[in-house]
C-alpha cells in the first residue's frame, strides 16, 4: 500500500446518512482515491459494522476503530499490536456499577456493552451533569473518559482510547505526517479526532456538540454526510495545490 495519505471517516451521519452520496464517495474511492488509505472510527461494534458493509456499498477499509475507538483492527480484522495492552487492568463493569445508581442514566442494551466501554442513554445532559458522572468515576478511583453525543449517549472508556487515540496510533504506524490525516465527523464522540493536529473537515449536518468544539482551522462543509466527506478532501488537496 503506497498511499500517503490517510482518511479517517466516522459513519453514521457523517459517510452515512444519503446513499446517492455514499454511491459518489464509493466510486471516487475505488476509481481515483488511491493516494489515501482509508480507515473506519465509528461507535459501531465490530459486528454491527461487518453486517453494515454487506448491506451497503462502503468501500473496503484499510483498519477499523470500532466501539467509539476502544477497539482497533488491521484490514484483515486482527487487532492492532499493542492496543489492547494498553488497557490492561481498567474493567468497564466497574464503571458501569458506580453509575447504574444514577437515575437519570439509562444503561444501554448488554450488545452495547464491551469490557472497555460502558455506554448509557441520557438525553439533554448539561456540562453540570457529566461532571456527577466524573465525579462519581473520580471518588471511585477510576480514571475514566466519558464521552457525550448525539445528545443522548453517554460512553464510559479507558484513558488512551477514542477515536482520535486510534487514528494517531495507525498513522505513526504507516509513517504519516499529522498534515496528511483527514478525518471527518458529524458528533462529540468525533470530537478526540480534531483535538489532534489532524486536518478536520465538519460535514453540514453535524450536531452542535462538534461545531462548537472544533477551532477556526477545521473546514466546515457545505455540504451533508459522504458530499461532505469528498468537499473536505477537495478543499485540503486545494490548499496544497494537489
Amino acid at each position: 500500500m503506497g498511499a500517503r495519505r490517510i482518511l479517517v471517516t466516522d459513519l453514521d451521519g457523517t459517510l452515512l446518512g444519503d446513499d446517492d452520496a455514499l454511491d459518489r464517495f464509493a466510486w471516487w474511492y475505488t476509481t481515483g482515491g488511491e493516494e489515501y488509505r482509508l480507515v473506519y472510527a465509528t461507535g459501531r461494534s465490530r459486528a454491527s459494522l461487518e453486517d453494515l458493509m454487506v448491506q451497503t456499498r462502503l468501500p473496503e477499509p484499510d483498519a477499523l476503530s470500532t466501539s467509539v475507538g476502544t477497539e482497533l483492527y488491521d484490514a484483515d480484522g486482527n487487532a492492532w499490536p499493542g492496543w489492547d495492552e494498553r488497557f490492561a487492568g481498567w474493567d468497564a463493569a466497574r464503571a458501569r456499577h458506580v453509575l447504574v445508581g444514577i437515575g437519570w442514566l439509562r444503561p444501554q442494551p448488554a450488545a452495547a456493552q464491551t469490557p472497555l466501554k460502558a455506554s448509557f442513554n441520557a438525553p439533554g445532559l448539561r456540562s453540570a451533569e457529566l461532571n456527577i458522572l466524573r465525579t462519581a468515576l473520580r471518588v471511585a478511583g477510576i480514571e475514566a473518559t466519558i464521552l457525550y453525543s448525539s445528545n443522548l449517549y453517554v460512553d464510559v472508556l479507558p484513558p488512551g482510547s477514542g477515536k482520535g487515540e486510534g487514528a494517531t496510533v495507525v498513522a505513526q504506524a504507516w509513517g504519516a505526517r499529522a498534515e496528511d490525516v483527514l478525518v471527518f465527523g458529524d458528533s462529540g464522540n468525533d470530537l478526540p479526532m480534531f483535538q489532534r493536529s489532524f486536518r478536520g473537515t465538519l460535514v453540514a449536518n453535524a450536531l452542535p456538540e462538534l461545531t462548537t468544539g472544533v477551532g477556526p482551522e477545521t473546514y466546515r462543509s457545505p455540504y451533508p454526510f459522504a458530499d461532505g466527506v469528498l468537499d473536505g478532501i477537495r478543499h485540503w488537496s486545494r490548499l496544497e495545490g494537489s
